[in-house]
């Protein structure tokens, strides 16, 4: 049995060969004489060079209900789901995350909702013990003095 040194030989067009008998040998560059057990009765034999050159684009899960998802990464390393830029969520205090969100059910707001006007005046909305809604005027530095 040969150990290769590590690393796999290259494959040879028209040269390389599978043994198969009592178990399955590979000898990527021909020689049988330093083929390789790949898989016998008592398992799989394989050796991290022997993924050295393995390519995954992408890889493509089903749901439990089939929808098909799709994971891979873009040329940063970010990963991709369905080709879009996965977003970790986080509780990080005072994170801003931007571009637009769809919330479905219900969403507990913690502390208070501000909401900001089209000219930058900030409102503080607040519901009352009977569940009236009001916005109100965030104090500025101007509006103390």
């Amino acid at each position: 049995m040969a150990y290769w040194n590590n690393k796999r030989p290259g494959i040879v067009e028209n040269v390389s060969a599978l043994g198969i008998g009592k178990a399955i040998y590979a000898a990527p560059d021909g020689n049988k004489e330093t083929a390789r057990l790949l898989i016998a009765a008592d398992g799989f034999h394989f050796k991290p060079t022997d993924f050295d050159d393995l390519v995954l684009p992408n890889l493509s899960f089903n749901s439990p209900k089939g929808t098909k998802y799709s994971l891979s990464f873009d040329d940063d390393g970010a990963l991709l789901i369905n080709g879009v830029k996965y977003t970790a969520p986080t509780n990080q205090g005072n994170e801003t995350i931007k571009g637009n969100k769809t919330y479905e059910d219900k969403t507990k707001l913690s502390g208070g909702l501000q909401l900001t006007s089209p000219n930058g005046t900030v409102f503080n909305i607040v519901v009352d013990d009977e569940g009236k809604v009001t916005a109100e005027k965030e104090k500025t530095n101007d509006d103390k003095e």
